[in-house]
C-alpha cells in the first residue's frame, strides 16, 4: 500500500448549502475523497461553521498521519481516536475525523478496484427504499410541489422538517395512505408538547417522528413522547460515540436509528453502529443532508447492514443547489440501487 503524503480540506460555500470535502493522496498519487459534517447553514457567512471542523483535520489529525500506510485504517482510527480523547470524543473533533476516514476508505476501495461496499462484505439488499428528504419550507403550496416533484421521480417517501401539523393533512389528502410520511422537528418541542404533536402524527399514519424533544438527546423524554404519541420516533444523528448509541438504544424509546456519518468517526464507526442496530433489533436509517462523499459513504454502511430499512435522500428545490453538484444514486421504483465502482462509487 502506498503511504499518506498529502491529506488537504476544501470548504465548498458557494451557496449556504457548505460542504467539507477532505483529500487523501497517497506516495503513488491515488486520491481518496472524504467529507465532514458542514456545520450549521448560515446564509450569510455560508464557511463559518465549517472552518473549525476543517482545522481540527488540518492541524489535528493530517500531521499524525503523513507517512502512515494509508491501507492502515483501522489502526489509525483508533490511534487518532485515542489522541483526540483529550479534545472530546463528541463534536468537532469526530467530525473531523470522519473525513478522514471516508476519504482513507475510497482510497482504499480504488487502489484495490473494489467499491467500499465490496471491502464491507457485499450487499445485504439488492435495493432499499428511498425516502425525499425536504429542508424547511414552511409554504404549504411548495412543501405540495416539492413532494409531488419527488413522486414523479419514483420515490414513494418524503421527510418534512415542518413544525405545523396542516403541512402533513394536506400531503395525506393529496397523495392518501401510499405515501410514505416522516417529520422531522429538530428538537423543537418540550416533551408535553411533543407527546400532543406525536398523537396527531400517529393518527395521521407518519411512519415516524424524529428527534421530538430539545435538548435532542433527552432519551427519558425521547421514551416518553413515544410512550404517550404511540407513534414510532427516530433519532441518532447528534450522537457520537459507541456509548452514546448504546444508551439510546437501551432506552428503547426508538424504533429507527439514525447515525451520521460525517459525525461520528466515518465508516470505521459507523459498521460498529450498524452491528450495535443489528444486536438491539432496530430499523438502521444512515442519517445524511449532502450529496457528495458522505451520502455514498452513508450507502456503502447501510447496504452492509441487514438492518437498513431507508435511505435519506437531500432534496431541494430546483432553484436552489448544494455547494457540490455530486450526482445522486441511481433510484428505480422507490428504491436505491447498489452502486458500483471503486470506493465510494460516486458517479462522475
Amino acid at each position: 500500500m502506498g503511504r499518506i503524503a498529502d491529506v488537504r480540506t476544501s470548504i465548498l460555500d458557494s451557496t449556504p448549502l457548505t460542504q467539507v470535502f477532505v483529500t487523501v493522496t497517497d506516495s503513488d498519487g491515488l486520491t481518496g475523497l472524504g467529507e465532514t459534517w458542514w456545520g450549521i447553514p448560515n446564509p450569510e457567512r455560508p464557511a463559518a461553521g465549517a472552518r473549525p471542523i476543517a482545522a481540527a483535520v488540518d492541524e489535528l489529525l493530517a500531521p499524525r498521519v503523513l507517512g502512515r500506510d494509508a491501507g492502515e485504517i483501522g489502526r489509525l482510527w483508533f490511534e487518532l481516536w485515542d489522541y483526540g480523547y483529550r479534545y472530546a470524543d463528541q463534536g468537532i473533533f469526530p467530525m473531523a475525523l470522519s473525513g478522514l476516514d471516508i476519504a482513507l476508505w475510497d482510497l482504499l476501495g480504488k487502489r484495490l478496484d473494489a467499491s467500499v461496499l465490496q471491502l464491507l462484505g457485499g450487499p445485504r439488499h439488492d435495493a432499499v427504499p428511498a425516502y425525499a428528504s425536504l429542508p424547511p419550507l414552511r409554504d404549504p403550496e411548495l412543501v405540495i410541489s416539492e413532494t409531488q416533484r419527488a413522486v414523479d421521480a419514483g420515490i414513494g417517501a418524503v421527510k418534512l422538517h415542518e413544525l405545523t401539523i396542516d403541512h402533513v393533512q394536506r400531503l395525506r389528502r393529496r397523495f392518501g395512505e401510499e405515501l410514505a410520511i416522516m417529520v422531522d422537528v429538530n428538537g423543537h418541542f418540550d416533551p408535553l408538547e411533543a407527546a400532543a404533536f406525536g398523537r396527531r402524527l400517529a393518527d395521521l399514519g407518519v411512519t415516524w417522528f424524529e428527534e421530538p424533544v430539545r435538548p435532542m438527546r433527552d432519551h427519558r423524554a425521547m421514551q416518553r413522547v413515544r410512550r404517550e404519541s404511540g407513534v414510532d420516533l427516530a433519532a441518532g444523528e447528534n450522537e457520537y460515540t459507541l456509548e452514546d448509541f448504546e444508551r439510546l438504544l437501551r432506552s428503547q424509546s426508538i424504533a429507527y436509528l439514525q447515525p451520521e456519518v460525517t459525525k461520528i468517526g466515518g465508516i470505521t464507526a459507523a459498521q460498529r453502529v450498524a452491528t450495535l442496530a443489528e444486536h438491539h433489533n432496530v430499523a438502521l436509517s444512515p442519517h445524511n443532508f449532502r450529496p457528495g462523499p458522505s451520502l455514498y459513504a452513508s450507502l456503502a454502511y447501510g447496504f452492509a447492514s441487514s438492518a437498513t430499512r431507508w435511505f435519506e435522500i437531500p432534496w431541494i428545490p430546483a432553484d436552489r443547489r448544494f455547494a457540490s453538484n455530486t450526482p445522486l444514486p441511481g433510484i428505480e421504483d422507490g428504491h436505491v440501487l447498489v452502486p458500483n465502482g471503486p470506493g465510494l462509487a460516486i458517479p462522475t
